[in-house]
């Protein structure tokens, strides 16, 4: 029998969290069999591994485990979404969970829909801060269409998200086109391709996802965004490539708006910097050349 979910989980240097995010995933008997859980250990230096493989052994009809080596989040959901074969695909994160009070409830839904993209609500746990920050979205169903009404509201790039989106995976797979590896910020492009082949999407009343900000190993300080600088010029530059060559009107006016956002915040990075080095200043100049050349729309939230 056909598996309901595939859940994706790259994994890399988290032993420390890997079992918390597979407990909450495989704690329901009543859906575990409907789930089809594969660990990417991304070249992983610690027990990482080892942990996924006692899951696997455990659990065998369930959970796969791909050993490779380290390319990053992107290569993870690459391999993952290969071996992949259930009805619905998602991606986990190994240091975030599920909501297991709504988890099941979400698995049985998906068994009864058919809608290309399914959303639900998720929390980020700010540990930094010791607080929650809940992304929660009123139950629907709509084309993607209709896209264009939603594109104003910033809450838009919240609905369409790596951490809200359930996506038919043979839908998926017609447009899949690989993650950049060892790069930062590719669930820019993930999103992007999940809506490039849906027609439609659902809202569903369930909070799923946790997701976890501020581990020692994280750090979400302008100075190391500035350090991955290149990475996130690099999907920019992706972005735009995409933005000029779909014929989909309404995907295209979602990635004016989202493109737009991240050209401001790169463009913020530099200037909050106390100084630039002639190379840094040639590094945004030239970025910005190659908008003006390709897409000069795509300035406009800068120049306001």
């Amino acid at each position: 029998m056909r598996k309901v979910l595939s859940i994706v989980i790259p994994a890399y240097n988290v032993e420390r969290y890997l079992s918390r995010c597979l407990d909450s995933v495989l704690y329901d008997d009543d859906v575990r069999n409907d789930l089809d859980v594969i660990i990417v250990n991304d070249g992983s230096k610690d027990g990482t591994l080892k942990v996924a493989k006692r899951y696997e052994e455990e659990y065998p009809a369930i959970v796969k485990v791909v050993d490779k080596r380290n390319g990053g989040h992107g290569s993870g959901i690459n391999a993952g979404i290969k071996k992949a074969k259930g009805k619905y695909f998602r991606v986990l994160d190994a240091d975030d969970w599920v909501n297991i009070d709504d988890f099941s409830k979400y698995v049985k839904a998906l068994r009864e829909t058919e809608t290309d993209i399914v959303i639900t609500s998720y929390k980020q746990d700010l540990l930094y801060k010791e607080k929650e920050i809940e992304f929660s979205f009123e139950p629907t169903k709509d084309s993607i269409e209709n896209v264009k009404k939603l594109v104003g509201n910033d809450d838009v790039f919240f609905l369409f998200s790596m951490h809200s989106m359930t996506v038919k995976l043979e839908r998926l797979k017609e447009v899949w086109e690989d993650l950049y590896e060892k790069t930062f910020y590719v669930d820019n492009q993930y999103v992007v391709e999940v809506l490039e082949c849906a027609k439609e999407y659902e809202v569903l009343p369930f909070d799923i996802y946790r997701y976890f900000i501020g581990r020692p190993e994280q750090s979400m300080s302008a100075g190391t965004f500035f350090k991955r600088r290149k990475d996130h010029e690099r999907v920019i530059r992706w972005l735009i490539g995409k933005y000029k060559n779909t014929e989909n009107d309404n995907l295209k006016t979602f990635m004016k708006r989202q493109i737009s956002m991240m050209l401001r915040t790169h463009y913020e990075l530099y200037k909050a910097q106390k100084k630039l080095t002639v190379r840094q200043k040639k590094e945004i100049r030239d970025l910005l050349s190659f908008v003006e050349d390709e897409a000069v729309e795509l300035l406009e939230m800068i120049k306001k």
